[in-house]
């Protein structure tokens, strides 16, 4: 599908904020709301363009994040199916995919705290999938950079919140850009008390965004990468390992869907949109150039997702990370 100025705008516009005017991005883009709607609804119906919220994490009670990277033993790898049956039993398990290369699987977990994921995530995950893991790689997440990855309703359930903003977060979570009337007859109130709710809701929300559900014929990959060097480097050749990022194809809507800052012997983790094996191996040697800033690399092909999705949307980098690799700059994430 060709996506043009304005359809691009759109994209752009409810990324930001899903529940933005059609007004407004009319007036931005010079044409009328009509247009804005008719193409609105071309792009939900064609590309599945789904509206939720990008919950902060840690105001909702989940402070802690780990990247988990996992090596199945030789001739001994769980199917996907038995994937789905374990991790969908686990409320902090909010990503998990099978994959190719230096990992087989990977996880992204949210926990309320440390001990939460020593019980919930190495302890239960790790005993059932016991026989068949050879090594089990956590990373604690530091710092997110850029992007977001969405989270189910069975997270926001396990959120020691008020039962009224849990199902209010629900809501949103699978339609933010619901009308106060339809939110209302959900909640099974009237309109100025879903009013309230929807307020009380938002400190828990850094954004209400949109995502594609589906991933089409892109390929995604994880990078791990661990980095070397004198701070000087990272200033001036880590500005540019971010330019190719920013400067990626417009057509994959983001090259870097996800950014973070983890430890456990890794420096940085991105999850990345390309069109090809063969895109990802020249962006992939473009970045080794700069081997006086980048160590260890390793990196993966998400073969399958048994667990959460991956977003595919258009966002502004340029304003989220102006430097990737920079370890002078790392955003509250609060």
């Amino acid at each position: 599908m060709f996506l043009d100025r304005v359809d691009m705008l759109i994209l752009e516009e409810l990324s930001r904020n899903s529940r933005c005017l059609l007004k407004g991005i009319a007036a931005k883009a010079g044409v009328s709301i009509q247009t804005i709607s008719s193409r609105l609804t071309i792009l939900e119906k064609k590309m599945k363009l789904k509206y939720t919220v990008e919950l902060d994490l840690q105001k909702a009670g989940c402070s802690q994040q780990y990247f988990v990277r996992v090596n199945f033993k030789e001739g001994a790898k769980p199917t996907a199916a038995q994937l789905r049956s374990i991790f969908s039993k686990n409320p902090f398990v909010q990503f998990a995919a099978l994959t190719k290369g230096d990992f087989d699987l990977f996880l992204w977990s949210a926990s309320p705290s440390p001990a939460d994921y020593e019980s919930r995530i190495e302890g239960d995950l790790r005993s059932e999938l016991d026989e068949f893991i050879q090594d089990w790689t956590a990373h604690p997440l530091l710092a997110r950079r850029a992007g977001f990855l969405p989270v189910g309703s069975d997270l926001i359930e396990a959120l020691k919140l008020p039962d009224s903003r849990k199902r209010t977060l629900r809501i949103l979570n699978e339609d933010s850009r619901i009308m106060v009337i339809k939110l209302a007859e959900q909640l099974g109130v009237k309109e100025p008390t879903a009013e309230y709710h929807l307020k009380r809701a938002q400190p828990f929300i850094r954004r209400f965004t949109s995502y594609f559900e589906t991933t089409g014929e892109f390929l995604h990959m994880i990078r791990f990468l661990q980095l070397r060097g004198k701070e000087k480097d990272f200033q001036s050749e880590g500005r540019k390992v971010s330019e190719l990022y920013l400067k990626s194809d417009p057509r994959l809507f983001n090259r870097l869907v996800y950014a973070g800052v983890p430890s456990g012997g890794m420096d940085r983790l991105f999850l990345e949109t390309y069109s090809s094996f063969d895109d990802y191996e020249a962006h992939s040697e473009s970045i080794k150039a700069y081997s006086n800033i980048i160590g260890k690399h390793s990196a993966a092909r998400v073969e399958s997702v048994v667990k959460g999705a991956i977003p595919i949307r258009k966002v502004d980098l340029a304003s989220e990370c102006k430097y990737l690799l920079s370890p002078a700059e790392i955003p509250d994430e609060g």
